[in-house]
Order: structure tokens, then sequence, then C-alpha cells
């Protein structure tokens, strides 16, 4: 039990390969299984880091790695997800760099002796990317002939094909959230934006 949120995080990088292969197959099938896929690995994580803190085993590999396997297993569905055509790429370069940038401020506060936490905005941007890639996944999956796209003579067909507006959202949440990382480390920025004497 005491390793299972380090468990959890391994989950999510290792099945990150397995999400991409899902979406690059391209069948209703595959589709909905990658859907179902990311589901569980968005919900493991959520559940670790709270686990964690609840057995009280809050660990620096722990931290290390429920930080950068939210970022692996997203840009994982994203990148397949152009590939096959269900995204423009514009809309995975924009929360990807927004991640990288994300990940500099971080590192580099961390590096001053400063620690920039998560912000609410921040933490509502996965769940809401999350949501929009499953709705976009599953639209697919009815636009390839699956059975959610004929369940009762199409009845949720136009229910899925809603899913840019929550992928609009996902957007906002990704930019807001990177302005308000921006915001918090400006003071930091501005400081370190004079050069300093090297120490010999």
């Amino acid at each position: 039990m005491r390793q299972l949120p380090n468990l959890l995080g391994l989950f999510r990088i290792i099945a990150t390969p397995i999400l991409a292969g899902l979406v690059l197959v391209a069948t209703p099938t595959a589709y909905l299984s990658a859907a179902f896929l990311l589901l569980l690995m968005a919900l493991s994580d959520m559940a670790d880091g709270r686990l964690a803190r609840h057995l009280k085993v809050v660990s620096p590999l722990g931290i290390f790695i429920d930080t950068i396997s939210d970022k692996i297993f997203v840009a994982g569905v994203l990148i397949p997800m152009i590939e096959v055509g269900l995204l423009p790429s514009w809309v995975a370069l924009t929360i990807i760099v927004r991640e990288f940038v994300v990940s500099g401020l971080r590192s580099f506060a961390a590096a001053e002796g400063v620690v920039i936490s998560a912000r609410r905005f921040g933490k509502q941007k996965l769940v809401i990317t999350v949501v929009a890639l499953i709705w976009r996944l599953l639209a697919a999956h009815a636009e390839t002939g699956g059975f959610l796209g004929l369940l009762a003579g199409g009845l949720l067909i136009p229910l899925l094909n809603l899913w840019p507006i929550p992928m609009a959202l996902a957007l906002i949440w990704t930019i807001g959230s990177g302005i308000e990382y921006l915001w918090q480390a400006w003071p930091l920025l501005r400081r370190g934006w004079s050069p300093r004497p090297s120490e010999r």
C-alpha cells in the first residue's frame, strides 16, 4: 500500500505508449478503448496525491513522478490525435508549450529558492483538458461507425459533435493558467533579468 501512489504514477507513464497506439489504430474500438484508458489515467492522477498524503508516504520521487506523468500522458494522446486528423496541430502545440513554460518557471523559481505551488486554475486545466480529449475520442468513435453513433438512431451524435466547446474551454484554461503562473513568477523574472557577476 505504501508504494501504491508511486505505482499509479508509473502506470500512467508506462500506459502512455499503449494510449498513443490505440489512437493511431484509428478504429471505433480503438478510439473507445483510448477514451477509457485516458479516463483511468486521469483518475489515477487525481487519486495518487491524496492517497500519498493519506498514507503519509509523500516522497521526492513520488512528487517527481506525479509532476511529469500528467504531462507525458496528455502529450502522448495529443500528438497521435494530430497524426490521425482528430485535432489541429496548433491546439496540441498550445497545450504542450504551456507545460514547458510552466515547468521552466517552476525550475527557475526553485533555483532561486522559491516554490511556485500548483494553482487552482492549473488543476482545473488538467480536468477540463482530459474531458475535452475524451469527448473528442468518443466523437471519433461515433464518426467511424462505433455503436455510440448508432445508438437510438444517432441520438448522441449532436451531443458528441459539440466537442469543440470543451476543447475551447481547455485552451482558455491552458492559456489562463499559464498567464497565472507567469504573473506569480514575474517578480523573480524581473529580478533575474539583470546579469550577475559569475562566481569563480
